[in-house]
């Protein structure tokens, strides 16, 4: 194939050029040609007997006989085997080919175009995986760099984000709050003589309190010399009493840990581990279970012989916010033992009755009498627990995808603006921040933080302004990248997106319901340049897998053009 040489003319000449060209554009017809290596190419002569030959990457002027020395001749030979039905499909496609034959030459020429005409190889490229993938009208996917459009699709159209809406928590939560913010749970009362009358556990919505933490605070009432504690009060009013969040009722039988309520005192993310240990073949095994008195336990697991193991575990509410257990099945010895995680009923009674332990643990006495509800005022506090960071709780809301952890900042993010603290107030504040990343107001629907079940209704643009809007806040962008999943090594990313051009780039939340598959986040290029994605793909229950290799196949084919 041959290239044409460029003169570098006068600026007037050039714009002159410019404009014929423009004109000359009208009259074009494009038909198919091979060249000598039988690489099919495309060929459209202008009127001045110009021609601009276009395989995939390349293309060229050739200014007839009088500069390629004899050649133009026997090309417009060739190009005269041109079936008709081709030279009739290419008309139709004529707008399209000739903007981006027309831009390119621009910029051979010197002129200078807007970035959002510039033709792109990597919107080709998607569009063609996107065809190939055939998941049908319930695809949404945006893809940008800075204001440039690369690729998009119902990109304006909402759906649901599914786990992909902890992208606007955690922006939410930063921008709002900052990373430095922390929690606070406390034991308040009066020692008198060792004893404490009324020991209130109040807390302030920390995800991240835990079994020991409270045994922690325990032996902090010891350390003060507190041995006795009378009435035990749970204090969860830095929250509303909404202890499921909404949506979450959409499946009242499950009782998973990944539907956790939520309270202001919650403690191991407002679930149990219920652990079974074998003893001999034929005795009933072993049962454990933190705050062993918030659960009422009928029947028994056996131990078997042989076999896999197979516990039966039912449950439902208990009188007093407690949880009843039906055990059954068996377990076989030999084995160290199996645990299976779930929620609880009621996080606040749960805490009460783990607080208590503790302080049996701590070799405090006393069985202190469970009160909820207002405690006494006027109460010191006596010895507290604060939370990490928020900017490091928010590793468990990118990488882990934990609804709990989301929900639970929602509500702080609802409290801190106005008490007590409802989901509807922290779904609020996620308004705002689309607001002030330049969503319109109203466009997309938020009823909680986690993305979990049907309820949130957002599209790939309002998330990709997000993604882009907190980029840009040097104050938090660091903290903002490092919550998120890194493709390849880590959270729910980390067997998806490996062996790409470049070490630790994309840094993305996943999202998947028996319905939705989404990916959301940042591809990292050299020299600064930031690629930002969203894939929202709905309908696709049966054709998950395809949806998910769609995505990743979108972030590859970004990190390839990055590098």
């Amino acid at each position: 194939m041959m290239l044409c040489e460029l003169r570098h003319d006068s600026e007037r000449n050039r714009v002159q050029r410019e404009e014929r060209l423009e004109d000359e554009t009208r009259y074009l017809d494009p038909i198919r040609v091979r060249d000598e290596a039988g690489v099919e190419l495309l060929r459209v002569p202008w009127k001045n007997d110009a021609q601009c030959i276009v395989d995939a990457r390349v293309w060229c002027i050739v200014r007839g006989s009088s500069r390629t020395g004899g050649q133009g001749e026997k090309q417009r030979e060739r190009a005269l085997s041109t079936d008709s039905r081709y030279r009739s499909a290419m008309r139709a496609r004529l707008p399209s080919i000739l903007l981006a034959h027309l831009v390119t030459l621009l910029g051979l020429l010197g002129g200078s175009v807007p970035a959002s005409a510039q033709p792109s190889a990597l919107r080709t490229q998607i569009a063609s995986a996107v065809q190939e993938a055939g998941l049908g009208d319930g695809l949404g996917i945006l893809v940008m760099e800075g204001e440039r459009e690369i690729y998009a699709l119902h990109a304006d159209r909402t759906r649901n984000p599914a786990s992909n809406m902890k992208v606007v928590t955690a922006a939410a939560a930063l921008t709002r709050l900052g990373p430095d913010f922390t929690m606070l749970t406390g034991l308040y009362g009066r020692v008198e003589n060792g004893t404490v009358g009324d020991l209130v556990l109040r807390g302030y919505g920390d995800p991240s309190l835990r079994m020991s933490d409270l045994v922690a605070l325990a032996e902090g009432l010891a350390d003060r010399g507190v041995t006795r504690v009378q009435r035990l009060w749970v204090d969860g009013s830095y929250f509303d009493d909404q202890i499921l969040p909404p949506a979450f009722e959409q499946q009242p039988n499950e009782t998973a840990s990944f539907r956790a309520a939520v309270g202001a005192v919650a403690v191991e993310r407002a679930s149990y581990v219920l652990r079974v240990v074998p003893r001999g073949v034929g005795e009933a095994a072993e049962v454990r279970l933190a705050a062993a008195d918030y659960f009422d336990i009928n029947g028994t697991v056996s131990t078997s012989e042989g076999g896999n193991p197979n516990v039966i575990a039912s449950q439902r509410a208990a009188e007093g916010g407690r949880l009843t257990l039906n055990l059954g099945g068996s377990v076989p010895a030999g084995i160290l033992g199996v645990g299976y995680r779930r929620r609880v009923e009621n996080p606040l009674v749960h805490a009460g009755y783990a607080m208590r332990e503790a302080l049996s643990r701590t070799g405090i006495r006393g069985r202190a009498r469970l009160r909820f509800g207002e405690p006494p005022s006027g109460l010191r506090l006596i010895t507290s627990r604060t939370s990490a960071p928020l900017a490091q709780l928010l590793h468990r809301v990118g990488k882990n995808s934990d609804n709990f952890y989301a929900e639970m900042i929602l509500k702080v993010l609802g409290a801190e603006r106005s008490r007590p603290g409802t989901s509807a107030r922290g779904t609020e504040v996620l308004q705002e921040l689309l607001r002030d990343a330049g969503v319109e107001e109203g466009a997309a629907t938020i009823v909680n933080g986690s993305g979990l079940f049907d309820g949130n209704q957002i599209a790939p643009r309002h998330i990709v302004k997000v993604l882009q809007h907190v980029y840009a806040n040097v104050g938090i962008r660091s903290e903002y990248l490092s919550h998120l999943s890194i493709g390849g090594h880590d959270g729910t990313l980390r067997r998806r997106l490996r062996n790409l051009p470049a070490e630790r780039i994309v840094r993305a939340k996943t999202g998947t319901l028996n319905d939705v598959i989404s990916l959301s986040g940042y591809v990292l290029g050299p020299e600064e340049r930031v690629v930002t994605f969203s894939f929202l793909g709905n309908g696709v229950r049966g054709r998950q897998g395809a949806a998910r290799q769609l995505a990743d196949a979108i972030v590859r084919a970004i990190a390839d053009e990055l590098y």
